[in-house]
This record gives C-alpha cells, structure tokens and sequence, in this order.
C-alpha cells in the first residue's frame, strides 16, 4: 500500500485547485465561491490539506475551525479523479484525524455535512447520497440528530471525534462554527440548523 502524506496549502495552491478540481468535483449549488475560502483562511479559521502520494497531488480537503467550542468541520473533501476506488479515501481521512491529533490538539471534533438522503429528487441521487454517508460510517463517524439546511442544500450532518476528551455532537457548537462561517446577514437569510427526530 502506498504511504501518503498530508500538508497545509496555501491560498495559491488552494486557488489552483479550486479552478482545477473543486469546480467539477461539487455540485455549484454546494460550492461557495473561492473568495469564501480565502477568506476563511485570512481570518485564520480556515485551512486547507493537499493529500500526496510522494509529490503527487491526489486529493483534498477544506476545514473551517472554530475554537471557542473546540470543534471542525470537513467543509470539502475529494480524492482526484482517477485516484478513486482503492482505498484511497479511507487512507486520507485517518490522516486527517491523524493532523488533527498532532497539530490541533485544541479541536475535539470534526463535523461533516452529506446531502441528506430523504431529499434525493431520484433514485441515482439516492444511491448516491448512500454511499457518500456509508463512507463516513466505515472512517468511524456518527450519524447525528442534526439537520443543517445551506442556501438551499439540505443537509445530514455526521461527527467524528478527534481529541482526548471524547466530546460529543452538540447544536450549540456547529451554530457558532456556522455563524463564524458566514456573514450575519447570509447566515440569517440562508443557514438553518435543526434537531431532527429521527436522522
């Protein structure tokens, strides 16, 4: 098996692979803009890890931090094409955990939104929806009770804890990640978190 590293990207790299990758790898409904990104990265709760196989590039990650309540969120992540299917993923989700671990000891959990399968307009999107949410189960995610509806793209939301202290999923803490994400006027018109019954 191939050894992978990860490293932290700069707004240049993320930029090349934003106008590369990220814009056929996600929808545009689920895509902010590049500027969002950058943004983030400016105020210093954002970031970004290139997966690389020697220096070969050959997937990606976007995270947004939020410190006051010690967690993260997997705002992007994608494994090239062409590099897909063998593992692969698995193998760059342990090493994020892994970076979390050693480098931000200060964040307990990392939250993850997947398009909530009860929304799926057909049965391929359905499909799709599945695997995508059976793929964060089998890296030790949790499926929670939350539901995060984004300018319009509903959302399950997963959890998967990364620190000592075994935090749990909390409302509280992905509101204040999403308030720190988006401008007050964005978020009050686009962004709605919920509880959900049954997830």
């Amino acid at each position: 098996m191939a050894a992978y590293t990860v490293k932290i990207l700069d707004q240049e790299e993320i930029g090349h692979i934003y106008q590369t990758y990220m814009r056929k790898d996600f929808p545009s409904d689920e895509l902010k803009p590049l500027s969002h990104i950058t943004r983030s990265m400016d105020g210093g709760y954002g970031f970004s890890l290139g997966i690389y196989g020697g220096e070969e590039l050959v997937g990606y990650a976007v995270f947004i931090l939020c410190k006051e309540t010690r967690c993260a969120l997997l705002d992007y992540f994608a494994i090239l094409r062409g590099k897909r299917g063998g593992g692969l993923g698995h193998q760059a989700f342990s090493l994020f955990v892994s970076y979390f671990a050693e480098n931000l000891p200060e964040v307990d959990g990392l939250y993850i939104e997947s398009e909530r399968i009860s929304a799926a307009a057909d049965e391929k999107q359905r499909l799709t929806r599945e695997r995508r949410i059976a793929f964060y189960l089998s890296c030790g995610c949790e499926m929670t009770a939350l539901r995060s509806v984004l300018f319009g793209v509903d959302y399950s939301v997963l959890y998967k804890s990364v620190g000592e202290r075994e935090q749990k999923a909390s409302l509280t803490a992905l509101d204040t990640l999403y308030q720190k994400m988006f401008k007050p006027e964005h978020y009050d018109r686009f962004v709605s978190l919920s509880v959900m019954e049954e997830s």
